[in-house]
C-alpha cells in the first residue's frame, strides 16, 4: 500500500487474469464490504475473499478509515493470502519535502486537501440532500393544498358570520334609538325618560365589563368580530374534519424548510424556483400572522 494525493492505493494481483490491479480507498466513505465488493467485480474468478489482522477476520463494517488505523493485514483471495504492508501517510507525502521549500509543502497541501475533499463528495451529499428537502417540500405542499381549499371555504362563511353579527348589533342600536326617541316625544317626556336612559347606558357599561371578564378581551368592534370569527371557524373546522394543528404544523414546516439552516447553503434552489421566495414572504407575514390569531382565540 502507498499512498497519492493523500488517497491510499493497493496493488492486487487478480487470480484469472494473473495481473495486477489498482484500487484507489476511500477512508471517509467505504468500508471493508465496499473494498472487496470493488475487488470482485475485477474479477469473476474469485470465489472467496476476506480480510484478516492478527488471525481474526475483519469485519464487513469496519470503515477503510479504521483499518489503516490496525496497520497491516491480509487479504485471501480464494486459497492465496497477500499481506498488505500499511505505511504512515507522513512517511509518504511529507518526508519527502525539503523543510526551506515552503512553497512546494503548500503545493502539497492543496492537492492533499483536495484530494480529501473530493473524497467527502460534497457536492454528491449536497445534491442528494436539495432532492430530499425539494421531495418533503412537494409533499407537504401538495398536502397543503387540499387543507388549504377546505380552509377557504370556511374563512368565507365565517366572514358573512361576523359580517351578520355587526349588522345586526347595529340594527339593534338603530332600534333601541329609535325605541327612546318615540317614547321620549312621542309617548312621555324627557323628565321620565331620562333616569330610564342612564340606566340603560349603565346596563351597557356592566355588559362591557362583564364581556372583558368573560373574555379577557377589551370590548372593541374590531377585537369583538374577530372572536365571533375564530369562534365560527373552530365550530366549522370541526364539522368538515379541518385539522387545525396539523394544518400550521404542515405550515411550520415548510416555512422551516424555506427559511431556517436546511437551505442556507442550497441557494440554486432559490435560483431555480423563484415563487419560493414568493411563499416564504407571505408564510413569513400573512399566515404566521394568522397562525397567532387562531392559537391566540382558541
Amino acid at each position: 500500500m502507498n499512498y497519492k494525493n493523500g488517497l491510499p492505493i493497493i496493488n492486487i494481483p487478480l487470480p484469472s487474469r494473473k495481473i495486477f490491479c489498482c484500487f484507489f480507498l476511500k477512508p471517509i466513505n467505504e468500508n471493508v464490504n465496499d473494498f472487496c465488493r470493488n475487488i470482485a467485480s475485477e474479477d469473476k474468478g474469485i470465489d472467496f475473499l476476506a480480510l484478516y489482522t492478527l488471525g481474526n477476520r475483519i469485519a464487513g463494517s469496519t470503515s477503510i478509515e479504521n483499518l489503516i488505523l490496525l496497520g497491516d493485514f491480509k487479504i485471501r483471495i480464494n486459497d492465496e493470502f497477500y499481506v498488505v504492508r500499511v505505511p504512515s501517510i507522513y512517511e509518504n507525502d511529507l518526508t519527502s519535502v525539503k523543510i526551506n521549500d515552503k512553497l512546494q509543502c503548500i503545493d502539497d497541501l492543496r492537492a492533499m486537501i483536495a484530494s480529501l475533499h473530493a473524497s467527502l463528495n460534497i457536492n454528491e451529499f449536497k445534491l442528494e440532500r436539495e432532492r430530499i428537502l425539494l421531495q418533503k417540500l412537494e409533499e407537504i405542499n401538495d398536502e397543503l393544498k387540499i387543507l388549504e381549499k377546505v380552509k377557504l371555504e370556511i374563512e368565507i362563511e365565517c366572514k358573512a358570520h361576523s359580517e351578520r353579527i355587526m349588522w345586526t348589533a347595529l340594527i339593534f342600536m338603530c332600534l333601541q334609538a329609535g325605541f327612546f326617541a318615540r317614547l321620549t316625544w312621542w309617548e312621555y317626556s324627557w323628565d321620565i325618560m331620562e333616569p330610564i336612559t342612564y340606566f340603560a347606558t349603565f346596563a351597557t357599561a356592566i355588559a362591557s365589563f362583564a364581556y372583558y371578564l368573560y373574555t379577557k378581551q377589551s370590548s372593541e368592534i374590531s377585537d369583538m368580530k374577530n372572536r365571533y370569527y375564530i369562534i365560527r371557524f373552530h365550530k366549522l373546522a370541526v364539522k368538515k374534519n379541518f385539522d387545525i394543528v396539523k394544518y400550521y404544523s404542515s405550515l411550520n414546516l415548510f416555512y422551516f424548510l424555506i427559511k431556517k439552516n436546511l437551505f442556507e447553503n442550497l441557494k440554486i434552489i432559490f435560483c431555480r424556483d423563484p415563487k419560493i421566495w414568493l411563499l416564504s414572504y407571505l408564510l413569513s407575514y400573512s399566515y404566521i400572522a394568522d397562525a397567532e390569531l387562531h392559537i391566540t382565540y382558541r
